[in-house]
């Protein structure tokens, strides 16, 4: 069963066990997701361990993100009861506070006054509480409760309507970076980005840490811009470009917009991330409800279909396979979800429209996409040092597998993360003739096409190297 588009899991206590990821993988999971806003650097260094020896038994590329925490405003320490608030009462929040002690509410972040204004919103606990602005005096910040509630302590809170120069790192940021670059991750999800300067500090820092560290990568560790707040939205043209990869959060995203132009935020984005050749991840709630059940909703079975026919190159499981009690069958639901799709004619795409001029690349990538359609080829063979070129061949969206030969692990695991990409290791080619060769008992191996199968081969001299695709070819598997 092959699918084209990608399935992420967060990996947490349901799913630590090696035997559960495996069953996982086997399921359809393609990356795993290390979520640094919970546990310490021992904790997500044993599960990171457990990745990269699941991917060692299976033999199957494990790609592991590092999703930073980021800057995330929160409320000080409240009763262990919480406080309870009704529509119309008064609440006053007081960055100089940390903790509760009978009046003001306290948060976490001490310039937070500078950036509110009267009539702006204050969501409290993912939207479950709002406050509306009245008056910013000193450090404290006054509302109207346009949403009661009983509040707890450390509750995010969201300012949909305020313009925030907050860095995208924190200080505990910094010091998981440098733990994740030690620790060589493949990914790093930058949390609340809202501009390219974000992407290019953190690209400093890890070639900083590399020095300090003593190491050296192959490839780069890749940056996943995570767009979830409203400002990154409007700065999406410059983030792209500065960015290796793009995930649309919609957690935040949907308290930072109106909920109803979520879904076509997510469109836009989805789009924006294809013309660019970029992977684009599509996040949160996709199957929430099978945290506590076998079954999801049909709102969320349509919700993983759309962002299928939207092409996505990957869907996120968060809580479903963190701390959800099925985290096998929550991939393998998904996985029924997007092959049940992508073999309908929704999934359907043209080529991506492309200005005169492009890159002698991206013209082979369209040619050998048509050549295949028009061929029936079975599968599509390229190889790739750093991946590019097998991402330039997903981004025209064949209908076939594309199996991508590479020589180094960090770009093996990267381009898992791509639609339709099917990577694996093999030592540098020095010919065309030899990547064939090598490629053909790969092929049979894992029977993924027959003799007297047609395949298409995008290649160039010397094999591999980005810039010097030049050649598609047809060949017949012998």
């Amino acid at each position: 069963m092959f699918k084209h588009t990608k399935i992420g899991a967060t990996i947490g206590p349901s799913c630590a066990d090696p035997l559960v990821l495996e069953k996982m993988v086997k399921a359809g999971m393609n990356f795993a997701r290390l979520n640094f806003a919970h546990g310490t650097h021992e904790s997500n260094g044993k599960l990171l361990n457990t990745v990269r020896a699941v991917e060692e038994k299976t033999g199957e590329p494990l790609a592991i993100l590092q999703d930073l925490q980021g800057p995330r405003i929160r409320l000080g320490a409240m009763p262990a009861e919480g406080v309870a608030i009704k529509e119309g009462d008064t609440v006053t929040l007081n960055t100089a506070l940390t903790t509760y002690a009978g009046g003001d509410w306290p948060v976490d972040y001490p310039e937070l006054h500078r950036f509110v204004k009267p009539g702006e919103r204050v969501l409290i606990d993912d939207g479950r509480v709002e406050l509306s602005v009245t008056a910013v005096t000193g450090s404290q910040i006054t509302g109207s409760v346009a949403q009661g509630g009983v509040v707890t302590s450390h509750k995010g809170i969201n300012l949909p309507d305020s313009v925030l120069e907050i860095p995208a790192l924190s200080e505990k940021d910094r010091a998981d970076l440098r733990f994740g670059v030690k620790s060589e991750v493949d990914m790093v999800g930058l949390s609340f980005v809202s501009s390219a300067k974000d992407i290019l500090d953190v690209r400093f820092l890890i070639q900083q840490y590399l020095k300090e560290e003593g190491l050296t990568r192959a490839q780069p560790i890749f940056i996943i811009a995570k767009i979830e707040r409203r400002v990154a939205v409007e700065n999406l043209t410059e983030i792209l470009d500065a960015a290796d990869g793009i995930m649309v959060a919609r957690g935040d995203l949907g308290l930072e917009l109106p909920a109803a132009q979520v879904p076509l935020v997510q469109k836009r984005i989805i789009d924006a991330a294809n013309a660019l050749a970029k992977p684009v991840i599509v996040a949160t709630q996709m199957l929430n409800s099978m945290q506590t059940s076998r079954r999801p909703t049909r709102a969320e079975v349509s919700d993983v279909a759309n962002a299928v026919i939207d092409h996505a190159d990957a869907l996120l499981l968060t809580n479903e396979t963190a701390s959800g009690e099925f985290p096998v069958l929550a991939v393998e639901t998904m996985a029924d979800i997007i092959v049940t799709t992508e073999r309908s004619s929704y999934d359907d795409t043209d080529l991506p429209a492309h200005h005169k001029g492009v890159s002698l690349d991206l013209a082979i990538a369209d040619m050998s996409r048509l050549l295949a359609d028009e061929l029936s080829a079975k599968l599509i063979l390229a190889a790739s040092i750093s991946g590019e070129t097998g991402r330039l061949i997903s981004h025209v969206r064949p209908s076939l597998p594309i199996l991508v030969a590479t020589s180094t692990p960090a770009s093996w695991r990267q381009l898992n993360l791509s639609w339709g990409v099917k990577p694996f290791m093999m030592l540098q080619c020095q010919s065309i003739e030899e990547l064939v060769e090598r490629s053909i008992d790969y092929i049979k191996h894992h029977k993924i096409a027959r003799k007297g199968d047609k395949m298409i081969i995008v290649a160039g001299e010397p094999v591999g190297q980005a810039g010097n695709v030049n050649l598609v070819e047809v060949r017949e598997i012998s």
